[in-house]
């Protein structure tokens, strides 16, 4: 019997061993491919480590539409700073995990002198990013991240953890490689209701829900205090959709303006600045064409 109890942890370790051993070796081909931010969703990949930032841009999809197709290097070109963007689309990631790799950012050793914090309704109103599984799906495996997230508050941590490991050893992960469109071309004609209202209901539900809205709240005053303890100037965007405001819009400004008072966060209410369509590649995010004219028009004044 313990001849067998012996073979069964022998095989256990050499089991253990080499899955370690691929998570390793599959993460290493992948970061040796050098990506930059605008050729990968991926926050592990361009996180380096000792570096200095003068902006970080932080949210859901509309703060990492501001890399995407190569509208990072055109940003930083027309603003004359050096950025990073740690926002993350795809439906995959909400205010806690942005908590969390702003901290992983800070823990690397990192800086940066002011925060972007684009403040979209759905990333304070939805149900659904909170617990989104694939947030790590991107990302590569070190222990140093994994070991920093099992000691990090979270919702649904245990089923984003496996998923973060079981990708690893997919095939598309495996072929990762840098990839950005010179530019995003694609331009809407005319403003449609019906998307739109379909849109409203597919990223925060029927009805948007005051008990998240308000620990989304917490999360986000987190996020302030964890900057100002690096030295972090946040500052909140409202960015713009060619529908206007979002459901939301309203009690999301109310906070700023609390922050404000409390923290000195200045905020900006973009919601409504560019309502022609031609700038827009879906209803609330604006191609390279759209981004270019956000950022001369709006943005560069902000920063500097």
């Amino acid at each position: 019997m313990k001849k067998f109890l012996l073979q069964i942890l022998i095989f256990s370790i050499l089991a253990l061993t080499i899955v370690v051993i691929s998570l390793e070796i599959s993460s290493y081909i992948v970061e040796s491919r050098d990506f930059k931010n605008s050729e990968t969703e991926s926050n592990t990949l361009i996180i380096k480590d000792n570096e200095q930032y003068d902006i970080l841009f932080l949210g859901i999809s509309h703060a990492r539409n501001f890399s995407r197709h190569r509208n990072h290097e055109m940003i930083e070109y027309i603003t004359g700073n050096k950025i990073i963007n740690i926002g993350q689309g795809g439906g995959a990631c909400g205010l806690n995990e942005q908590k969390f790799y702003l901290n992983y950012f800070y823990s690397k050793g990192n800086k940066t002198g002011k925060i972007i914090f684009v403040l979209s309704p759905p990333l304070f109103y939805s149900e659904t990013l909170p617990v989104a599984s694939n947030t790590f799906s991107e990302e590569c495996f070190s222990f140093d991240f994994l070991f920093s997230y099992f000691n990090a508050e979270s919702e649904n941590k245990k089923e984003r953890i496996v998923e973060y490991l079981r990708s690893k050893f997919s095939k598309k992960w495996i072929n990762k490689k840098p990839f950005s469109k010179s530019s995003e071309t694609k331009a809407l004609k005319s403003l449609d209701q019906k998307t739109v209202k379909e849109g409203f209901t597919a990223a925060s539900g029927d009805t948007l829900s005051v008990t998240r809205f308000e620990k989304s709240c917490i999360t986000a005053e987190e996020i302030i205090q964890l900057a100002n303890n690096h030295n972090s100037k946040v500052i909140f965007l409202v960015p713009p959709a060619l529908f206007g405001k979002w459901p939301g819009h309203d009690s999301c400004i109310e906070f700023a303006k609390r922050m404000e008072v409390k923290y000195g966060c200045k905020y900006y209410d973009f919601s409504e600045a560019i309502t022609t369509p031609s700038y827009y590649y879906d209803h609330h995010h604006l191609n390279s064409k759209g981004v270019e004219y956000f950022a001369r028009t709006f943005l560069n004044p902000i920063i500097n």
